[in-house]
């Protein structure tokens, strides 16, 4: 069997695809070059026959021409990276399918919000920045927080993420609320949630954590109205997406309320946050995009994608297929 490897981004490319992952992906078949848009004329026989395609950040765009044309017998995609958005919809016009490893980017996503989701209860964030400074203050800031027992934890979206979040945090005792119009009310109660509306979690709870899609109709979905409902001593976290947040209404909510916690893994201008009016606010905790996998933790994709082939491959089911359907609803 030949398997393809698709990346225009040999340096995103190589993160997922460590020598290590190559060499078990070999044991199922030859494996090609890194084919691009550039090369692909290069490694066109290679292509003809070939059934099975793996990727990963930067895969290339093909039409449905290019597909018919240089991929006439692929049958899977195996997407060892999140998003298929930006690419999947010709293939699976085409009749191919797509599998993509978002289950897998979304473990480190939920061990990092888990982990702010702690340490927001136990007011670590202000604590420790005004620690150095204002010692007394930064004890009565933690003094203030709720901790972990009796903590209402409010979960905006329950894709991947959030219903990874709602499974670890079954371990604490806090009071899960969750917010997400397409989850059934059986789903919630095997989650340990309780559905409201994003008005009461705002209102209500001590912790707020956003995993909803990138939808460009989310766009500033988290606006004044939400951030004047927010109770004191909150703290509201992102690692959604940057769009979804009113940046310069929020801005302004922190500075009136100064008990308030913003904590930010995204942001709309994520490699200029010196233009951002959040980066000027002393209680906006801002870190780079690293809630997503990084380090070793990209190889988890590619292995579970391999897993995902091996299921293919044999007909037994699979986990972790896209449909045109489901594209409709995905980040």
């Amino acid at each position: 069997m030949k398997i393809a490897l698709l990346g225009s981004n040999q340096l995103q490319f190589s993160k997922v695809y460590t020598p290590e992952v190559l060499e078990k992906l070999s044991e199922y078949g030859e494996l090609s070059p890194r084919i691009n848009k550039n090369n692909i004329e290069e490694y066109r026989d290679f292509l003809k026959g070939c059934e099975i395609a793996f990727s990963t950040w930067g895969m290339p765009q093909f039409t449905k021409e290019e597909i018919a044309e240089y991929m006439p017998d692929l049958k899977a995609v195996f997407y060892s990276a999140g998003t298929v958005q930006y690419f999947a919809r010709p293939f699976l016009e085409s009749g191919i399918k797509v599998y993509s490893a978002f289950a897998a980017n979304a473990v480190p996503v939920a061990e990092y919000t888990v982990a702010q989701i702690s340490l927001a209860a136990k007011g670590f964030f202000q604590a420790a920045k005004y620690y150095r400074i204002l010692p007394l203050r930064s004890l009565a800031f933690a003094q203030s927080s709720t901790g972990c027992f009796g903590c209402k934890v409010g979960l905006i979206g329950l894709g991947a993420i959030g219903r990874m979040v709602a499974e670890r945090l079954k371990d604490f005792d806090v009071e899960v609320y969750a917010c997400d119009p397409f989850i059934p009310a059986e789903t919630a109660k095997e989650l340990g949630v309780t559905l409201v509306d994003m008005e009461t979690i705002f209102s209500e709870c001590d912790i707020i954590s956003n995993h909803l899609a990138n939808k460009p109709e989310l766009e500033n979905v988290f606006n004044a109205k939400l951030f004047k409902k927010m109770k004191k001593h909150s703290t509201f976290i992102n690692t959604g997406r940057g769009a979804q947040v009113a940046e310069y209404s929020l801005a302004l909510s922190l500075l009136l309320h100064p008990s308030r916690t913003f904590v930010a893994d995204v942001l709309k201008k994520e490699f200029f946050p010196y233009i951002n009016p959040l980066f000027w606010v002393p209680n906006a905790i801002l870190t780079p995009h690293i809630a997503g996998s990084i380090g070793n933790e990209p190889q988890r994709m590619a292995y579970y994608m391999i897993e995902e082939m091996k299921s293919f491959l044999s007909s037994s089911p699979t986990r972790f297929e896209v449909t045109l359907e489901a594209l409709e609803r995905m980040a």
